[in-house]
Protein backbone atom coordinates (compact mmCIF):
# COMPACT_ATOMS: atom_id res chain seq x y z
CA UNK A 1 0.00 0.00 0.00
CA UNK A 2 1.11 3.71 -0.63
CA UNK A 3 1.82 5.93 2.14
CA UNK A 4 2.37 8.83 -0.63
CA UNK A 5 2.25 9.97 -4.26
CA UNK A 6 3.81 12.56 -5.68
CA UNK A 7 3.26 13.70 -9.39
CA UNK A 8 4.76 15.82 -12.07
CA UNK A 9 3.37 18.96 -12.79
CA UNK A 10 3.16 20.07 -16.14
CA UNK A 11 1.30 17.71 -18.91
CA UNK A 12 0.37 15.38 -16.09
CA UNK A 13 -2.06 17.85 -13.67
CA UNK A 14 -2.39 20.19 -16.11
CA UNK A 15 -3.71 20.14 -20.06
CA UNK A 16 -1.19 22.31 -22.19
CA UNK A 17 -3.22 22.39 -24.83
CA UNK A 18 -6.01 24.03 -23.33
CA UNK A 19 -4.19 26.24 -21.40
CA UNK A 20 -2.48 27.59 -24.36
CA UNK A 21 -5.54 28.20 -26.24
CA UNK A 22 -6.82 30.37 -22.92
CA UNK A 23 -3.49 32.15 -22.99
CA UNK A 24 -3.82 32.94 -26.72
CA UNK A 25 -7.16 35.01 -25.52
CA UNK A 26 -5.48 36.79 -23.28
CA UNK A 27 -2.39 37.60 -25.73
CA UNK A 28 -4.50 38.73 -28.17
CA UNK A 29 -6.51 41.30 -25.95
CA UNK A 30 -3.33 42.65 -24.55
CA UNK A 31 -1.67 42.83 -27.78
CA UNK A 32 -4.35 43.85 -29.44
CA UNK A 33 -2.71 47.05 -31.37
CA UNK A 34 -0.11 44.84 -32.61
CA UNK A 35 -2.48 42.43 -34.38
CA UNK A 36 -5.23 44.20 -35.83
CA UNK A 37 -7.98 41.76 -36.47
CA UNK A 38 -6.39 38.62 -36.09
CA UNK A 39 -8.11 35.92 -34.35
CA UNK A 40 -7.76 34.16 -31.28
CA UNK A 41 -8.05 30.76 -32.90
CA UNK A 42 -4.61 31.88 -35.34
CA UNK A 43 -2.91 32.92 -32.22
CA UNK A 44 -3.62 29.78 -30.51
CA UNK A 45 -2.77 27.69 -33.59
CA UNK A 46 0.21 29.95 -33.64
CA UNK A 47 1.30 29.32 -30.46
CA UNK A 48 1.09 25.61 -30.29
CA UNK A 49 3.19 25.56 -33.18
CA UNK A 50 5.35 26.92 -32.09
CA UNK A 51 5.76 26.14 -28.24
CA UNK A 52 6.37 21.76 -29.35
CA UNK A 53 4.76 20.78 -26.14
CA UNK A 54 7.30 23.40 -23.76
CA UNK A 55 10.00 21.41 -25.35
CA UNK A 56 12.16 24.41 -26.88
CA UNK A 57 14.08 27.20 -24.94
CA UNK A 58 11.67 30.03 -23.93
CA UNK A 59 12.95 32.75 -26.59
CA UNK A 60 13.01 30.24 -29.40
CA UNK A 61 9.20 29.79 -28.70
CA UNK A 62 8.62 33.94 -29.63
CA UNK A 63 11.16 33.86 -31.86
CA UNK A 64 9.07 30.86 -34.31
CA UNK A 65 5.40 32.49 -32.62
CA UNK A 66 6.31 36.02 -33.89
CA UNK A 67 6.95 35.05 -37.49
CA UNK A 68 4.04 33.12 -37.72
CA UNK A 69 1.31 35.99 -37.28
CA UNK A 70 0.30 39.04 -39.67
CA UNK A 71 1.40 41.59 -37.40
CA UNK A 72 1.05 45.43 -37.63
CA UNK A 73 4.18 45.81 -35.37
CA UNK A 74 6.06 42.53 -34.43
CA UNK A 75 6.87 43.05 -30.06
CA UNK A 76 10.06 42.95 -29.12
CA UNK A 77 10.79 38.83 -28.19
CA UNK A 78 11.62 40.37 -24.70
CA UNK A 79 7.95 41.12 -24.07
CA UNK A 80 6.28 38.47 -25.77
CA UNK A 81 8.38 36.34 -22.96
CA UNK A 82 7.83 38.67 -20.29
CA UNK A 83 4.28 38.40 -21.28
CA UNK A 84 4.22 35.05 -21.03
CA UNK A 85 6.02 33.93 -17.81
CA UNK A 86 3.12 36.26 -16.13
CA UNK A 87 -0.19 35.69 -18.03
CA UNK A 88 0.40 31.80 -19.05
CA UNK A 89 0.25 30.62 -15.04
CA UNK A 90 -3.06 32.66 -14.88
CA UNK A 91 -4.29 30.64 -17.71
CA UNK A 92 -3.59 27.17 -16.88
CA UNK A 93 -6.05 24.69 -16.95
CA UNK A 94 -6.21 21.40 -15.19
CA UNK A 95 -6.39 17.77 -16.62
CA UNK A 96 -9.16 16.44 -16.34
CA UNK A 97 -10.30 14.68 -12.57
CA UNK A 98 -7.63 16.35 -11.38
CA UNK A 99 -10.01 17.95 -8.45
CA UNK A 100 -11.61 14.92 -8.03
CA UNK A 101 -9.15 12.58 -7.92
CA UNK A 102 -6.34 14.59 -5.21
CA UNK A 103 -9.86 14.91 -3.26
CA UNK A 104 -10.43 11.24 -3.30
CA UNK A 105 -6.77 10.17 -2.77
CA UNK A 106 -6.14 13.08 0.56
CA UNK A 107 -9.89 11.40 2.25
CA UNK A 108 -7.73 8.09 1.70
CA UNK A 109 -5.25 9.18 3.37
CA UNK A 110 -2.74 9.88 0.91
CA UNK A 111 0.30 12.23 1.25
CA UNK A 112 0.25 14.16 -1.88
CA UNK A 113 3.20 16.44 -3.41
CA UNK A 114 4.76 17.73 -6.61
CA UNK A 115 8.10 17.76 -8.15
CA UNK A 116 8.48 19.45 -10.83
CA UNK A 117 11.41 20.95 -12.99
CA UNK A 118 11.29 24.96 -13.75
CA UNK A 119 11.49 28.06 -11.83
CA UNK A 120 10.15 28.76 -8.86
CA UNK A 121 8.17 31.81 -10.36
CA UNK A 122 6.88 30.12 -13.21
CA UNK A 123 5.95 27.05 -11.51
CA UNK A 124 4.34 28.11 -8.17
CA UNK A 125 1.60 30.16 -9.60
CA UNK A 126 0.01 27.35 -11.51
CA UNK A 127 -0.10 25.21 -8.90
CA UNK A 128 -1.80 28.00 -6.86
CA UNK A 129 -4.02 28.70 -10.26
CA UNK A 130 -4.96 24.99 -9.61
CA UNK A 131 -6.33 25.32 -6.40
CA UNK A 132 -5.03 22.28 -4.87
CA UNK A 133 -2.84 23.66 -2.27
CA UNK A 134 -5.15 22.25 0.62
CA UNK A 135 -4.52 18.58 -0.63
CA UNK A 136 -0.06 18.82 -0.75
CA UNK A 137 2.22 17.69 1.67
CA UNK A 138 5.00 18.89 -0.41
CA UNK A 139 5.97 20.77 -3.39
CA UNK A 140 9.40 20.75 -5.03
CA UNK A 141 10.48 22.63 -7.41
CA UNK A 142 13.52 22.11 -9.30
CA UNK A 143 15.22 25.77 -9.73
CA UNK A 144 14.56 25.65 -5.49
CA UNK A 145 16.70 22.62 -5.21
CA UNK A 146 19.30 23.17 -7.66
CA UNK A 147 18.62 19.99 -9.30
CA UNK A 148 16.48 18.20 -11.74
CA UNK A 149 14.42 15.51 -12.95
CA UNK A 150 15.30 12.77 -13.60
CA UNK A 151 18.23 13.48 -11.27
CA UNK A 152 17.49 11.21 -8.10
CA UNK A 153 18.48 13.70 -6.06
CA UNK A 154 15.47 15.73 -6.86
CA UNK A 155 13.54 12.47 -6.11
CA UNK A 156 15.38 12.04 -2.58
CA UNK A 157 14.71 15.31 -1.48
CA UNK A 158 11.30 15.01 -2.25
CA UNK A 159 10.76 12.07 -0.58
CA UNK A 160 12.76 13.26 2.47
CA UNK A 161 10.00 15.94 2.84
CA UNK A 162 6.98 14.06 2.32
CA UNK A 163 8.77 11.42 4.56
CA UNK A 164 8.19 8.56 3.30
CA UNK A 165 10.29 5.48 1.82
CA UNK A 166 10.62 5.50 -2.22
CA UNK A 167 8.99 1.74 -1.65
CA UNK A 168 6.18 3.18 -0.34
CA UNK A 169 5.50 6.29 -2.43
CA UNK A 170 4.06 6.20 -6.24
CA UNK A 171 5.39 8.97 -8.51
CA UNK A 172 2.53 9.87 -11.40
CA UNK A 173 4.35 11.54 -14.53
CA UNK A 174 3.65 12.39 -18.04
CA UNK A 175 7.58 12.16 -19.25
CA UNK A 176 8.76 8.94 -19.95
CA UNK A 177 12.51 9.79 -18.95
CA UNK A 178 12.34 12.65 -16.48
CA UNK A 179 8.96 11.20 -14.53
CA UNK A 180 8.86 7.36 -15.26
CA UNK A 181 12.49 6.11 -15.52
CA UNK A 182 13.75 8.83 -13.25
CA UNK A 183 10.99 7.94 -10.23
CA UNK A 184 11.64 3.79 -10.92
CA UNK A 185 14.95 4.42 -10.96
CA UNK A 186 15.03 5.67 -7.09
CA UNK A 187 12.45 2.30 -6.30
CA UNK A 188 9.16 4.40 -6.45
CA UNK A 189 6.39 2.72 -8.26
CA UNK A 190 6.35 4.98 -11.54
CA UNK A 191 3.28 5.19 -13.17
CA UNK A 192 2.94 6.69 -17.30
CA UNK A 193 0.26 9.16 -17.54
CA UNK A 194 1.04 9.63 -21.49
CA UNK A 195 0.88 13.65 -22.60
CA UNK A 196 3.13 15.31 -25.05
CA UNK A 197 5.69 12.36 -25.19
CA UNK A 198 5.63 9.27 -26.65
CA UNK A 199 6.95 6.42 -24.72
CA UNK A 200 10.78 5.58 -26.38
CA UNK A 201 10.64 2.47 -28.76
CA UNK A 202 14.43 1.71 -27.27
CA UNK A 203 12.80 1.22 -23.61
CA UNK A 204 10.46 -1.40 -22.12
CA UNK A 205 7.44 -0.56 -21.98
CA UNK A 206 6.18 0.99 -18.53
CA UNK A 207 5.04 -1.75 -16.07
CA UNK A 208 2.21 0.69 -14.97
CA UNK A 209 0.04 3.03 -17.48
CA UNK A 210 -3.03 5.10 -16.31
CA UNK A 211 -4.83 7.17 -19.70
CA UNK A 212 -6.49 9.48 -16.67
CA UNK A 213 -6.06 10.99 -13.70
CA UNK A 214 -8.79 9.04 -12.41
CA UNK A 215 -7.82 5.55 -12.83
CA UNK A 216 -5.38 6.59 -9.86
CA UNK A 217 -8.81 5.60 -7.52
CA UNK A 218 -9.08 2.62 -8.85
CA UNK A 219 -5.34 0.95 -8.92
CA UNK A 220 -4.97 2.53 -5.72
CA UNK A 221 -8.49 0.92 -4.51
CA UNK A 222 -7.18 -2.50 -6.10
CA UNK A 223 -4.13 -2.22 -3.57
CA UNK A 224 -6.05 -2.38 -0.71
CA UNK A 225 -8.39 -5.03 -1.57
CA UNK A 226 -4.96 -7.08 -2.01
CA UNK A 227 -3.71 -5.66 1.27
CA UNK A 228 -6.27 -7.26 3.16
Amino acid sequence: MPQAILFDLDETLTDRTHSICQYAERLRDDFADHLGSTDVSTVAEALLHADVRGYRPREEIWRDFSQRLPWRTVPHVSHLCRHWETGFPQAIAARPGLEETFSVLHAEGMRLGIVTNGEVLFQAPKITHLAIDRYLSTVVISEAVQVQKPDPRIFAHALAKIGCRAADTWFVGDDPINDVLGAAAVGMRAIWLPGGRPWPTDRPEPQWQIAALRELIDLLHNEQKHAT
